[in-house]
């Protein structure tokens, strides 16, 4: 025996020795091939925590494609059930066939003869090793440890748990994609299932662990953190690395190298970034908003006081535009109102307002919002005639001297629509008049799609859109002079 294989086996020996007490070394033993990175170290210390009662619910959000799922979804119920073959798991993701196909994978390390060899009293019926046990359940969907209390049962999110008691949750990736991370609908249901169906199945002693790629700020672990986030340990690790204040000690990297250069390149992971920033941010970095927004960014807005706008603006015509909201109690969306000056081949915001009012109230209120806000016989208001918007447009119209006209209703969504309009932000064109609005209108169109509203995203693009159809109109004295 030479002297190589006598250290492979040495090496070898030692893995069975470690593998059944610390866990990152089980995964070294059960795949010969594995080749272990330090980040999964760091998870795999995690969970081993988790099993020990040193955390309760652990979260890891770490970029698709980098060994989250081997980790916690396929390797840690196997070596949990055999460190405790009384355990009862439950895997849940996305989709029943996803989950299955975990359970079909723990099934497999659970069978094969290297865990027999350090866990031979966790067994399934039917295994290769172990073929006298009958009566045990073992199926795609639920699978019983022989002889034991312990079982494992793999389920779709938003399926039942009917009579499943709970030792430990496992949620591998609860949204599939963005129509459902974007869907209030479905994120709603999610929630619903977790509080209403998985919550209840759990005891004083069960643990939670969730690995999740961030889609929004409003998905399960979002809302989960928002209400309790001193019951969570929180593993976030992004695929590039943007400070060293972080929170994450544990990083070996520098500012700006990558998680995985051998498999996912610095080269390639900024490839990605230009495609969609917003969708990198989410999925790659873990923010679900860039640093600054989503499509458009704080730091594109300039800024002016109301001093020096009114000095230097005084006497332009402000035009405003409102986004209507329906007026029935199922809905809760507010009617936004901006307006909005040009001059200088820029954009002025000159004031911005959000109400929830019912229809009279409305067409009260309108009027009076503009007068005290720059109405002069040369403004407009441009009102896209949906919601009630007809019946706002016909109202003043009918009562008020005002200058209402309908806008027309656009044809693309609101995101193809900020992203169309987001250069002449970016570029510096677009200038908001200091006043206590300013706040709340940044987060909204910054947040965007993040936010649960988004008037000031359509009002933006109205007057983006309307200000840059009226450039070299000879008819508009004022802003044929902004280009002489």
């Amino acid at each position: 025996m030479n002297s190589l294989t006598k250290e492979l086996k040495l090496e070898r020996a030692l893995l069975r020795l470690q593998a059944p007490k610390i866990f990152c070394r089980f995964l070294d033993y059960i795949d010969n091939g594995y080749r272990r990175q330090w980040f999964h170290t760091i998870i795999a210390d995690q969970c081993q925590k988790l099993i020990e009662g040193k955390i309760k619910n652990l979260m890891v959000f770490m970029p698709p494609q980098h060994g989250k799922s081997q980790i916690v979804s396929r390797c840690f119920p196997a070596w949990a059930l055999g460190r405790n073959p009384d355990l009862k798991i439950v895997g849940c993701s996305y989709s029943a066939i996803l989950a299955q196909q975990f359970s079909r994978a723990i099934q497999r390390i659970i069978d094969s003869k290297e865990y027999q060899c350090i866990f031979p009293n966790t067994y399934l019926n039917g295994t290769a090793v172990r073929n006298e046990a009958k009566g045990y359940l073992r199926n795609v969907d639920l699978f019983e440890i022989v002889n034991r209390k312990g079982f494992y049962k793999c389920n779709g999110v938003c399926g039942s748990l009917t009579g499943t008691p709970v030792d430990i949750a496992i949620i591998d990736d609860p949204v599939k994609d963005a129509l459902e991370a974007y869907s209030p609908v479905y994120r709603d249901r999610v929630w619903e299932w977790y509080t209403s169906v998985l919550l209840t199945r759990l005891h004083n002693d069960s643990k939670q662990l969730f690995i999740m790629t961030r889609w929004h700020d409003d998905d399960l672990a979002g809302r989960i953190l928002k209400y309790e986030p001193d019951n969570w340990t929180v593993l976030s690790i992004p695929a590039i690395r943007e400070s060293l204040n972080d929170g994450n000690t544990f990083d070996p990297r520098n500012i700006g190298e990558a998680l995985w250069e051998e498999r996912h390149s610095l080269e390639n992971l900024k490839e990605q970034e230009t495609r969609s920033a917003r969708m990198f941010s989410a999925l790659y970095q873990q923010h679900p908003t860039v640093e600054g927004g989503n499509i458009i960014k704080e730091t594109w807005f300039k800024r002016i006081s109301r001093t020096e706008f009114n000095k230097k603006f005084y006497g332009k015509s402000i035009v405003f535009f409102v986004d209507t909201a329906y007026t029935d109690k199922t809905c809760n969306d507010p009617t936004g109102i901006i307006g909005t000056c040009r001059a200088g081949g820029n954009l002025y915001i000159t004031c911005a307002t959000k109400v929830n009012m019912k229809f009279p109230d409305l067409c009260r209120f309108i009027p009076k919002f503009v007068m005290q806000n720059g109405y002069t016989y040369r403004s407009s208001i441009r009102i896209e005639p949906k919601a009630n918007g007809l019946s706002v447009i016909d109202q003043l119209i009918e009562y008020t001297h005002l200058n209402v006209v309908a806008t027309p209703s656009p044809k693309e969504s609101k995101e193809t629509r900020l992203n169309a309009i987001s250069p002449y932000v970016e570029c510096g064109r677009v200038y908001l008049v200091e006043d206590g609005w300013n706040g709340m209108f940044i987060d909204e169109v910054c947040g965007f799609p993040a936010k649960p509203h988004d008037e000031f995203v359509d009002l933006l693009c109205y007057a983006i859109d309307y200000h840059r159809r009226q450039e070299g109109t000879p008819r508009d004295e004022d802003l044929l002079r902004d280009f002489l």
